[in-house]
């Protein structure tokens, strides 16, 4: 047979096929296409795979990164950033990348469903049975969710260390006059802060080259409008910082919190030893050495609580 049909090839006049080879090659000719179109059709399957692997990544990365940020009185005062991100627009990252796992997971196991319900087919016998795997990831789950409602170690105790990680922001020197002052108005945060009026804030903020519209604006808003944090301009508004020498009423020519208790009684001619007995009178210990912004940590309390104190008249 095989001889035959080698003899009938050679036999054939040059040009002619078989219906065989006509037939294959109409084969090959088709598979070759089919294949092209293949690699050039989208591919959804691939497409939700990767997107759901790579917002999980994100949602995972995110996730990390809001484990440890400061509460947000401080972040959003001290103008908190992390890789250049400010706190709220790593909550925004976060929800938008949780928002498209949660939307593209339904299409990949609709795609993957073969895949995905084998897992509870029995492996012999191919019907639905309880495997020892997803049965196991079922009482993981529970036991997670119950022992943290339960408050039991060693759940409870990553929940006290993301406690002591957010609050370890905290410090007297980063902490608000206020909680949340920067969405107060000036002429909220005013009554608020007893030792400077509204009149002096806007003087030294003009002093300042910083322009406030009317007394209803909001210190957040005008603090990202000057590209400022609300910390600096309050300090600025109350006084406590001048960018420059230069100072308007109620200011001074340096920082007031780096300024020693010296260099202030110097200034605004105190009598040192007077001071340092009004400091010791409120509960204070001051040196003559110490910055304004050490006593003022030392006790928990604000820098232009210091000056309230050393600016009382004598009893």
């Amino acid at each position: 047979m095989l001889y035959i049909e080698n003899q009938s090839r050679q036999n054939r006049p040059t040009g002619q096929r078989s219906g065989f080879d006509l037939t294959l090659h109409s084969e090959q000719r088709k598979g070759g296409t089919m294949e092209k179109n293949t690699n050039n059709q989208f591919n959804w399957r691939s497409f939700f795979s990767v997107l759901s692997a790579l917002s999980f990544i994100g949602m995972t990365f995110t996730g990390i990164i809001l484990f440890v940020v400061p509460p947000g009185r401080i972040a959003n005062w001290t103008g908190w950033t992390l890789l250049a991100l400010t706190k709220q627009q790593w909550i925004g990252l976060h929800i938008w990348l949780s928002l498209i796992f949660m939307v593209a997971t339904p299409f990949h196991l609709y795609l993957n469903w073969k895949p995905f319900i084998s897992y509870f087919r029995n492996k012999a016998s191919r019907a639905f049975a309880l495997r020892t795997e997803w049965a196991l990831a079922l009482v993981v789950c529970a036991a997670v969710t119950v022992c943290t409602l339960a408050d039991v170690t060693p759940f409870s105790s990553l929940l006290v260390w993301n406690e002591s990680i957010k609050h370890g922001w905290d410090s007297p020197r980063q902490r608000a006059p206020i909680p949340h002052a920067e969405l107060l108005t000036l002429s909220e945060l005013s009554k608020q802060v007893s030792d400077v009026s509204l009149e002096n804030m806007l003087t030294n903020l003009k002093a300042q080259g910083i322009e406030a519209e009317s007394e209803d604006i909001v210190l957040g808003k005008l603090a990202e409008a000057y590209n400022m944090t609300p910390s600096r301009l309050y300090d600025i508004a109350v006084g406590q910082a001048v960018a420059g020498e230069e100072h308007g009423q109620g200011g001074y020519g340096r920082g007031f919190g780096r300024m020693t208790l010296r260099e202030y009684c110097e200034q605004m001619d105190l009598n040192m030893s007077t001071a340092i007995k009004k400091l010791e009178g409120a509960g204070l210990k001051a040196g003559p050495d110490m910055t304004i912004r050490s006593i003022a940590d030392s006790a928990g309390i604000h820098p232009s609580e210091i000056r309230n104190v050393l600016e009382s008249p004598n009893r």
